[in-house]
Order: C-alpha cells, then structure tokens, then sequence
C-alpha cells in the first residue's frame, strides 16, 4: 500500500471516529437538556405553590397516593430515539399519561428477541406492573392509575411500544432508558 493510500484510510478513520463523536455528544447533550428541564420543573415546583395546589391540600385525601405525580415539561413532543452509535431506535412521543415508541421497521424486532421479552418485558414492564398491582390492592395507589403496556405488532414484528400510566420522571426515564438499552443492543447484534 502507498503512503497516500494509507493516509487516505487513516483520514477516513478520523473522519469515522469524529463523526461517531459528534453524534454521541449531540445525544448526550440531548439529554443533558431534559435532565436541565426536569431540574427547572422541580425548582418552578418547590419554589411555590399555585392557587389551584392551595385548594387542593385543604381537600381530605381518600387515598394516598405513593409518589407524587409530576410531569414532564416537553409533553407531546417527537423526537428520534438513537443508540449508543447514533443508529434510529424508533421515533418517541410523551404525553401526561403515556409513552408511545415506534419502532424502526429496519430493526426486525420480534416478541421473542432475548433482551426484548426476557429484559424489557419481564424485567422492566411486568415488573412494574406487579408493583403497581401490589400498592392498588393495599390501597395506596388509586385504581385506574396503575402502569400498563401494550406491545403492538405487525407481519411478526414488533411496530410500537405503548407505556400508560408511568406517573412520574423516574419512571419515565427507567422505560425510556430500558426500551433504548434493548433496542440498541438488538440492533447491535444485527449489525
């Protein structure tokens, strides 16, 4: 090989590795936004009570509810859901009540992947599902509130994960951050 051509091949791994940088820093200032924006709603929150949250502690409380329900500031919002090396996971959309991904069709996601069923499903999902199941029945969640999840598919694959009723912040960065790391990790064995 001549020295141009190794240069040349040594150029296109730079050029390769800044790019891969460039996206990775992009996600993590990404994220770096939401973490900031969570950060403000809980100052916005401590800071001072509203009128309508005034009247509302004077009301008795029937049930007690195990955490404190607070959400998101960017509701409604799509936006691409990537993975470590900057692949498309699916497109992502939260609302107040719920967290909706639609899966890449490139991926070829099927029910039976091992990180998809084993780790996201048994170990996330139902998991919190059991929780929530368990504190309805001890009376300290409201029925109705408790998480639930459908998985919707199409010609075998998995098109969309619907998340309802994850509450608060924590959990609705534990399902994102848990849909990401299975997909991702598929994805990579794909590759």
């Amino acid at each position: 090989m001549s020295e141009d051509e190794e240069r040349l091949k040594k150029l296109a791994m730079v050029k390769s590795y800044i790019e891969r940088r460039i996206e990775e820093l992009s996600n993590e200032i990404e994220s770096l936004k939401f973490l900031v924006s969570i950060v403000d709603e809980q100052l916005a929150v401590k800071s001072f009570k509203t009128v309508e949250a005034l009247k509302k502690e004077e009301k008795p409380k029937a049930i007690e509810v195990v955490k404190k329900e607070e959400k998101p500031k960017e509701l409604g919002t799509v936006r691409n859901l990537r993975g470590k090396s900057g692949n498309l996971l699916g497109m992502l959309t939260v609302t107040p009540d719920e967290i909706r991904l639609t899966v890449n069709p490139e991926l070829h996601i099927t029910s039976d992947m091992k990180p998809f069923s084993s780790f996201l499903i048994r170990k996330v999902l139902d998991a919190m599902v059991k929780v929530d199941k368990e504190n309805v029945d001890a009376g300290k969640l409201e029925p109705g509130r408790e998480l639930n999840y459908d998985i919707i598919y199409e010609g075998g694959g998995v098109r969309e994960i619907i998340v309802r009723n994850y509450r608060d912040e924590t959990r609705l960065r534990e399902v994102i951050s848990s849909i990401r790391w299975a997909l991702d990790t598929i994805s990579s064995s794909q590759r």
